[in-house]
């Protein structure tokens, strides 16, 4: 890789909020004045940032038409701009609200914090890395003096405005190419909104806020067999991911008295001593269903099947093993309880001595949950839980994301050590 491209590599890194360059933007800035129904108003900000924008036309639209608020409809641009927009509604004393529908991402995320009081829908706000467009020319010396001065610019608005640097760290961690929407915590605890107040104004013509039926119902939906059969199967493999002592409790009230098991009809007993055997020959163990290849049919019992990835160790005999199985079971919802189980190996990782398997589902778990356009909705939240699931079963293994003060594309898995996160 030439000097100038591994200056550039940086420069992606350096200015995490930037979208797009200017001779790229879709639409330069424009100015949407909408009346509110109960007599509020609402500017709107929209299109790309670009380096010619000119915050003096921002004070003099807002000062004229005086809205009780300012909100965005834009991909983003040149930071450069956002930050003056920003600095422009912070002398201005005004307030902004971002709604999911009219999102505000990449570099319109730095105008967005000018807000002296800032309200914002969860999935509202998207960062990124940053990328040059492709015919941009620099030479070292440009290229390094540009690092330094966009790095110290994004820092030291964030520092003005009050806003974590975390905001900055989780923009590095993503790619370009993809988009990282903000939760609803993130932006409480980085002081990036000062209002948990729900956005509700709307406009008579244009909505600025709608319920979501879809959302509310699923929330309010019931429980049928097949959800609480997949939730005994993530229970069963997270007990039995844990130590002897508790993984063998749970498992003896999972069975029932008399069990078809692996084709031979048994009493709880003697699935009680297979279960004991293998858990002192492995008494470290991780299995966690694969993403997605878990499936429940019910009627009045529930066949449950998937696929099951482990890693397991034992100290004492100084041996591992990993690999992926097939499960089938059948499940009692009126008791709870397993009536029939069966299992396939796959494959199995000879020599492995790392849990790659579990690691990488741990990535398919917080893609899903960082990348999320709605990161409130019961699948991202799901992924968020499995994800957070899977670290801390990684971490009581002894494997640890990323050392203290680490950037988001630094963090890697490894075995832990005394400068590793901790969960």
């Amino acid at each position: 890789m030439s000097l100038i491209a591994k200056l550039l590599s940086i420069l992606v890194i350096a200015l995490a909020l930037v979208g797009v360059d200017a001779q790229n933007a879709a639409a330069a800035i424009t100015y949407e004045r909408l009346s509110l129904d109960d007599g509020r108003r609402l500017l709107v900000i929209k299109g790309e940032f670009e380096p010619s924008d000119d915050p003096m036309k921002l004070v003099a639209v807002y000062s004229e038409y005086q809205p009780t608020v300012i909100s965005f409809d834009s991909n983003g641009g040149s930071v450069v701009a956002a930050i003056k927009s920003g600095r422009a509604i912070r002398a201005l004393s005004a307030n902004t609200v971002q709604i999911r529908s009219t999102q505000c991402a990449s570099a319109c995320a730095l105008a967005f914090l000018g807000g002296v009081k800032r309200s914002a829908e969860a999935g509202s706000i998207g960062v990124h890395q940053a990328s040059f467009s492709d015919d941009a020319a620099l030479d070292n010396k440009t290229a390094v003096a540009t690092v330094q001065t966009m790095t110290g610019e994004i820092i030291g608005y964030l520092s003005d405005i009050g806003v974590s640097p975390n905001l900055l760290r989780l923009s590095l961690s993503i790619e370009s190419s993809d988009m990282r929407y903000l939760t609803t915590a993130e932006m409480r605890d980085w002081n990036i909104i000062t209002s948990n107040d729900a956005v509700t104004a709307q406009t008579a013509d244009n909505p600025v806020s709608s319920p979501n039926p879809k959302a509310e119902a699923t929330a309010t939906a019931p429980r049928t067999s097949r959800d609480n059969a997949l939730e005994f199967i993530r229970r069963y493999h997270e007990a039995w991911s844990r130590d002897n002592s508790t993984a063998l409790a749970f498992m003896h009230k999972a069975y029932e008295d008399q069990v078809t098991f692996y084709g031979k009809v048994v009493d709880r007993d003697a699935v009680m001593k297979d279960k004991a055997t293998f858990a002192q020959r492995w008494p470290e163990r991780i299995y966690s269903v694969k993403p997605g290849s878990e499936a429940a049919v019910c009627a009045e019992k529930c066949d449950v099947s998937g696929v099951v990835e482990w890693f397991a160790r034992s100290r004492e005999r100084g041996k591992t093993s990993s690999g992926m199985a097939e499960f089938a079971l059948v499940w009692n919802p009126a008791t709870s309880q397993i009536e029939s189980e069966n299992s396939k190996v796959l494959a199995t990782d000879r020599g492995a001595q790392a849990p790659d398997r579990i690691i990488s589902q741990w990535h398919v778990e917080n893609g899903e949950c960082r990348g999320s356009t709605n990161p409130d909705s019961p699948e991202t939240q799901t992924a968020c839980a499995r994800r957070e699931q899977i670290g801390a079963m990684l971490d009581t293994f002894g494997w640890c994301y990323g050392h203290k003060n680490d950037y988001g594309y630094q963090m890697k898995w490894h075995l832990c050590d005394a400068a590793s996160n901790r969960l």
